[in-house]
């Protein structure tokens, strides 16, 4: 992999702050690359230097809010699939979604909603499915592949915070995690019971 230049990485973060602060006050659609570019400070040659257009660019920002989450997550060395990890990874979710609150708000209402629902559910599927393989390794009965209970755990749990945040959070954060969490909780039970 090459390092990029030092130069490349200031004007991709201005772009990027410049574009993030532009998502929380308008859609998607409402940008322009000549707005993100007079706000930044930065040239319209040097933005196509770097990004075919608007869309490339929000693929960049997509993959730099994963990456920002990612930092966030609960680390374990080996791989379980615990209700407390749950718990923490949900918690991660939320603090996610509440930071990028108003971004996500003005995503809801457009045509972006996919791009960011997959910065949600991508890596949470992958880290479900390392730890179901692992639980599963080590006695756990599921009723369906690893990979089918990833996908439907990990787009229950993001459409359950995505519709919490859309009915503007009348339920308690904690309420919510901790009905998350039981549901996971009782389908791990029920695996294990399973098993017996």
């Amino acid at each position: 992999m090459v390092k990029e230049d030092a130069r490349v990485i200031k004007t991709k973060a201005k772009l990027l702050t410049t574009f993030k602060s532009l998502l929380c006050e308008k859609s998607f659609e409402d940008i322009t690359i000549n707005e993100i570019c007079e706000l930044a400070d930065v040239r319209r040659a040097t933005f196509y230097k770097h990004f075919e257009d608007k869309y490339a660019f929000l693929g960049y920002l997509v993959g730099s809010l994963r990456d920002d989450f990612d930092s966030h997550l609960p680390k374990r060395k080996k791989p379980n699939a615990t209700s407390g990890y749950y718990v923490e990874y949900i918690g991660a979710l939320v603090s996610f979604l509440l930071k990028n609150e108003k971004m996500v708000k003005n995503a809801l209402k457009s045509d972006v909603l996919p791009a960011l629902i997959t910065v949600i559910t991508e890596k949470n599927y992958e880290d479900t499915c390392d730890r179901l393989r692992e639980s599963v390794a080590d006695g756990m009965t599921l009723p369906a592949s690893v990979e089918i209970t990833a996908s439907m755990m990990t787009g229950a749990v993001s459409a359950t915070l995505l519709r919490w945040l859309q009915g503007n959070r009348v339920t308690p954060v904690s309420t919510v995690i901790a009905e998350i969490s039981a549901v996971i909780a009782t389908m791990q039970n029920n695996g294990k019971a399973s098993h017996q």
